[in-house]
């Protein structure tokens, strides 16, 4: 069960015993008026909130604290890059996006798009609008470095257009599909036990599209600006 799933069942058993347990303290309460013989126009103490009005104001405040919940758990799910299509909660890649001020006092201070990353094998690759630098950690480097790191060079200009990117990766029946805005000087991608297929699209599109209601991959089909780059992360088989 997915964490967004198991808030949406959870808020409304919280809202009927929450409920219940008001109406038996309301209950015992005018029981008790009762046997006192107090219950009358001026009697004392503070007048209980009517059951429908406690009723009304419990959902709206778990409907918020549910909404604020699910969007935490959205949130952390795609930043920490988690697989989908029943395979919720299970890793399957993690990506950071990592721009300029990510940069200082890290393993690679003072990059350069196509410059070589000790520590990498480097590749380049060129798909329509959109150059690609690829970089495999060597072995002597592997679980010390993410074992992929990416960086891309538009041969176009993008004024005026907003930037963004696509990723898939599949690995038999687990899959992952995340979609953003903005570029970035790297995409550090750790996938140490992944062997399947990843896949980056970058694009540029434009603004106004950014507000519509449209899958990343329809901005990618009405780009301006688009390449694409998919690699095959099997490790290879061991020599006999």
């Amino acid at each position: 069960m997915t964490p967004i799933f198991a808030v949406i069942l959870a808020a409304p058993v919280v809202l009927g015993i929450t409920v219940l347990i008001y109406m038996f303290y309301y209950r015992r309460k005018i029981n008790k008026r009762l046997a006192e013989g107090i219950i009358s126009e001026k009697r004392g103490g503070k007048p209980m909130m009517p059951p429908i009005v406690f009723v009304l104001v419990t959902i709206i405040c778990v409907s918020i604290l549910a909404a604020l919940l699910i969007v935490m758990l959205n949130f952390f799910s795609v930043g920490t890059g988690r697989s989908r299509n029943g395979f919720d909660g299970e890793p399957l890649i993690h990506l950071r996006m990592m721009h300029e001020s990510d940069m200082e006092n890290s393993p690679f201070e003072g990059y350069k798009t196509g410059d070589d990353i000790a520590g990498y094998e480097k590749y380049k690759e060129t798909s329509g609008d959109v150059t690609f630098y690829y970089y495999i950690v060597k072995d002597n480097m592997q679980g010390v470095l993410p074992r992929l790191m990416i960086a891309s060079d538009i041969s176009k200009d993008p004024k005026g257009l907003e930037r963004g990117f696509h990723v898939y990766a599949s690995e038999g029946k687990r899959k992952l599909d995340l979609g953003g805005s903005g570029g970035c000087y790297l995409y550090a991608i750790d996938c140490n036990t992944f062997e399947g297929t990843i896949r980056l699209e970058e694009f540029c599109f434009d603004e106004e599209l950014l507000f519509e209601h449209l899958s990343w991959e329809e901005k990618y089909d009405t780009a301006k600006i688009k390449g694409t780059l998919e690699l095959d992360m099997s490790y290879p088989e061991p020599e006999e």
